[in-house]
């Protein structure tokens, strides 16, 4: 299937001068197994009209807490690759320990805006308004339905709810169908998206302003954590595992599933004519101030190798330009974060024809950056606030634990 995306879209790559390199082999680290196949593909339409450079992956790691580590061991022993693939919320490690590189050398006389880079989906790769990495998939959070489910029920398809007390609503109604039928999943995950996800839906914050104290623990962190529980105590949701939730949505007993657009091309495949599936975007508790966090990753040049950099910006220009974002985002379900990605010949009409691909794209106007927290512990952090979350799936009190959460939180921030 990826060829044939490959095929399509490298018809529509413009005839444009390229910048001559002498022989030069890009090394490039990613995470996530699954992933190789649109890397490479991506990399074959990169070098094909470059054949002085050759793109080398190193071993993917298995998630992006891993591949950060991985790359940090490197840099003790001097064996960096050049281009780090590297999730969105890992940056901010990269800066402070002095990897990444700075882009603007190969940003600043460039018409980034011309090139289909929005300002919000740069502001995703920067820090302290200096560009370190530019997003190479991206996603928000959105909503799938099973239609089937959603008509026995006594839903309208033509006019899905929009707010979370219709959503909680139809959930139960499924629910109620019986026969090992379930109405609802809000897919928590391994780390803190989700969770991010219910606080920026309320409109609330992470942290304070100085950014030395957090701000969840407020009127919007409690009505984050008691929409959470109305999800088991009205919706229907089971305290079950990520992947089997995934499997009972592909099996049609699952009637509401919330997680990243990542899945659709998976689901696809798996649903096949089993039922309609439709997605949607997220529902907002605040519509004036909420927001949705952007996962994904983003592509880091670490390299200090002057012919190399050249070349890495070249390579990440074009995995990030419309025919890269092209093929990741029709192998995967990822929104592309190139807005020339979304014209005819590239996606424009895939997405008229596919809608279900959509729904993310059109929550870039919301999108706000997935969160890193300060300091060394930001990765306990993230799994803590997970594990906390797990406690209220299992019936504990939402306020006792966002306390919880914020008194452990609190514990592990920089002093």
């Amino acid at each position: 299937m990826l060829s044939r995306f490959l095929a399509i879209t490298t018809v529509a790559l413009p005839l444009v001068a390229q910048p001559t390199f002498a022989q030069t082999n890009l090394v490039v680290q990613y995470a996530y197994p699954s992933h190789q196949a649109f890397h490479k593909a991506v990399a074959d339409a990169f070098t094909a009209g470059r054949p002085s450079v050759t793109i080398t992956f190193r071993a993917a790691a298995p998630d992006y807490d891993e591949a950060l580590q991985t790359v940090l061991r490197q840099s003790m022993t001097n064996d960096l690759p050049d281009v780090f693939i590297t999730g969105l919320q890992k940056i901010p490690d990269l800066v402070s320990r002095k990897i990444a590189v700075p882009l603007t050398p190969f940003t600043g006389g460039q018409d980034l805006a011309g090139l289909g880079y929005s300002d919000r989906l740069l502001s995703l790769g920067q820090m302290d308004n200096v560009q370190y990495g530019i997003a190479y998939a991206t996603s928000t959070p959105i909503v799938f339905f099973n239609i089937d489910l959603v008509k026995a029920a006594g839903g309208d398809p033509g006019r899905l709810p929009t707010d979370w007390d219709g959503l909680i609503s139809l959930a139960h109604s499924i629910t109620s169908l019986g026969g090992g039928i379930d109405g609802m999943y809000y897919d928590v995950g391994t780390d803190d998206w989700m969770f991010q996800n219910l606080i920026f839906n309320q409109g609330g914050d992470l942290m304070s302003a100085d950014g030395k104290d957090i701000a969840f623990d407020g009127a919007e962190g409690r009505a984050a954590m008691r929409l959470f529980k109305r999800f088991f105590t009205e919706g229907g949701q089971k305290a079950i595992e990520q992947r089997a939730a995934r499997q009972q949505f592909a099996a049609g007993t699952l009637g509401i599933y919330f997680t990243s657009p990542s899945i659709i091309s998976t689901f696809e495949k798996q649903i096949g004519g089993k039922f309609v599936m439709q997605t949607s975007t997220m529902p907002l508790a605040n519509p004036q101030k909420a927001g949705v966090p952007t996962g994904g990753m983003a592509a880091v040049i670490i390299t200090t190798d002057q012919e190399k950099q050249k070349a890495a910006w070249e390579y990440i220009k074009f995995a990030t330009g419309p025919v890269g974002q092209t093929i990741v985002a029709k192998a995967t379900g990822y929104m592309p974060a190139n807005t020339k990605a979304l014209e005819p010949g590239f996606l424009g009409d895939f997405f008229r024809q596919n809608p279900n691909w959509e729904s993310s794209s059109r929550q870039i106007p919301i999108a706000r950056k997935w969160a890193a927290w300060p300091g060394p512990n930001g990765v306990k952090i993230a799994r803590n606030l997970v594990d906390n979350m797990t406690r209220i799936a299992g019936g504990a009190d939402a306020d006792e634990v966002l306390a919880a959460m914020a008194r452990e939180t609190r514990a592990l921030l920089p002093k």
